[in-house]
């Protein structure tokens, strides 16, 4: 009757976590345009690979020995998701963004509903009207070698109850690709070089031009990085280790050995969690649900939980204004001097009035305050034994928590969107798409407001003059900081495995190869993933 209640609880748990999973389709709006993605690690707790045929039992399979147990698992990994991702980094879920070099008028020649305005990013052409569309079919796989060792110490073997600890970690190749895409329909009659000091030809160009400091786009190349993931150090009590179950909780710390986004290229690659140190706490329960006449054979429920708690730190993220996806990427004045200096070269150098500027996304890219915050994970398998032969299936769900992000020190109002003919003037509601109605010249209306007051001249509302700079400076309250987030993501993983289970040695042996799916219907921050492994391990 007890088996028959727990095997309830776990089956409850198990369809609400899909339940929740299951959410509508117009949540992919809160997870696009992002700027950066942080991606779950693999081989961490209660992860399939990790968990699947290693767990307390292994650690008291050797008669007389010392109480300890250690794996070394091969894994690797790929996304399946690109249009996925490619809806997560560019904006309003779309899967492409159509580039057009026009002017900001209605009815003028090149005029379009472009998604971006192309001389926002530095590219002038000698005919100016240069078309592209652009995409992105990010990828990221995985190869490392996992090393996990446990053992049990202070036990009791009359109850069944003692202490544990265990380490783990993993050697990591993580390799990032973007896969970015441009077919030009118009390249313009090439490009214009006295258009700009930095012009360039198309947008692939644009997107590695040396001016910018952050927030490229490695289009020819994968970006890889190679190295020791965080380490994961637990202590733990077995309330229980008796034929036929188990049961222990633990105590443990994230201790971050692998790197930190740079923020100079998009989807860069991360080993391990974002060099975030944090705590966990989690429990496991095993329970032999079947078990043969012969007792040659057996089924043995599973079912852990696992909470971690990472702590915040300085991170180099990217963010957009509010309501204006990719506005860090406008070209700004950093400050009124430099708006006054583009105005004093309209007498000798015209062009380059109109176009000197800063690139926004040099601005808009700072040191900020991230906290990851919580991430529970549950995982239940049903382990079925058959002398030597072992195998398993399970469901892993997975829910973390959506970053919190904040500023390190206060934002600085002395910067100001440069208004698309430049010359030192300002444009404070323009966004990427370079829309003709937010670029066009803006006089308000004469009238006799406030009344019976003679009637008023129009006033310039648009473009901002340079002496009125400091009206339309960017302040903390236009910076929308949830662009420069992960969301939170809510994943399920299905898995199995095959393989042996040798006890009748000195040193028990046991290995497997499994494999599993990660997919997720929150949103587009869960990539959809493909997990294969091979382990082997014994006991001592």
């Amino acid at each position: 009757m007890k088996h028959a209640k727990l095997l309830a609880v776990a089956a409850l748990s198990a369809l609400s976590a899909t339940i929740l999973a299951d959410c509508n389709d117009s949540s992919r709006l809160e997870a696009t345009g992002k700027t950066v993605l942080s991606i779950h690690p693999l081989f961490v707790s209660q992860q399939p690979e990790m968990v699947s045929g290693f767990r307390s039992d292994r650690s008291h399979e050797r008669e007389d020995g010392r109480g300890g147990a250690f794996e070394a698992v091969l894994f690797g990994s790929r996304t399946t998701s690109g249009k996925d991702l490619a809806r997560y980094f560019f904006y309003d879920g779309l899967e492409q963004l159509t580039v057009a070099e026009v002017g900001p008028v209605p009815g003028e020649a090149g005029f379009g509903f472009q998604n971006l305005l192309a001389q926002n990013f530095n590219v002038f052409t000698i005919d100016g009207d240069f078309a592209s569309t652009i995409t992105i079919d990010p990828q990221q796989s995985v190869i490392g070698l996992g090393l996990y060792d446990r053992q049990s110490f202070w036990k009791n073997h009359d109850n069944g109850r003692g202490f544990w600890l265990s380490v783990s970690t993993s050697i990591q190749h993580v390799k990032n690709t973007m896969n970015f895409c441009e077919f030009v329909s118009n390249d313009g009659g090439g490009v214009n070089e006295a258009a700009n000091e930095f012009a360039f030809a198309n947008m692939t160009e644009a997107f590695a031009q040396p001016d910018w400091c952050f927030g490229k786009i490695c289009a020819g190349s994968s970006m890889k990085k190679t190295g020791l993931a965080d380490i994961e150090f637990k202590v733990g009590y077995e309330w229980l280790q008796l034929d036929p179950a188990h049961m222990e909780s633990y105590i443990g710390l994230v201790i971050p050995t692998g790197n930190k986004n740079k923020g100079v290229y998009v989807f860069e690659p991360i080993v391990g969690r974002g060099k975030y140190a944090g705590i966990m706490f989690g429990s496991s329960l095993g329970l032999e649900i079947w078990n043969s006449e012969m007792g040659d054979k057996n089924i043995r429920f599973e079912l852990a939980n696992h909470t971690e708690i990472l702590f915040k730190r300085d991170q180099v993220r990217s963010f957009d204004l509010k309501h204006r996806p990719w506005s860090r990427y406008l070209p700004v004045y950093v400050t009124q001097e430099q708006a006054l200096e583009a105005l004093s070269l309209v007498g000798t150098d015209p062009l380059h009035a109109q176009n000197m500027s800063t690139p926004g996304i040099n601005v808009f890219t700072q040191k900020l305050q991230v906290k990851p915050g919580l991430t529970h994970d549950i995982n239940t398998g049903f382990v079925f034994t058959w002398n030597r032969f072992q195998a398993e299936v399970g469901y892993n769900f997975l829910a973390k928590r959506a970053e919190i992000v904040e500023f390190d020190c206060p934002w600085q109002p002395v910067v100001a969107l440069k208004h698309f003919l430049g010359a030192g003037q300002t444009n404070p509601i323009r966004t990427i798409h370079g829309n003709p109605y937010y670029e066009q010249i803006v006089d308000s209306i004469a009238g006799t407001f406030p009344f019976p007051v003679p009637p008023v001249e129009g006033i310039r509302l648009i473009p901002v003059p340079a002496a009125n700079f400091e009206t339309v400076v960017i302040t903390q309250a236009d910076i929308d900081l949830n662009t420069a987030s992960t969301p939170a993501i809510l994943t399920n993983t299905l898995y199995g495995t095959l393989g042996f289970d040798l006890k009748d040695r000195e040193y028990p042996l046991f290995g497997n190869v499994g494999g599993s799916f990660t997919f997720s219907k929150s949103n587009d921050a869960a990539p959809r993933r493909w997990v294969l492994w091979a382990k082997m391990g014994f006991s001592y």
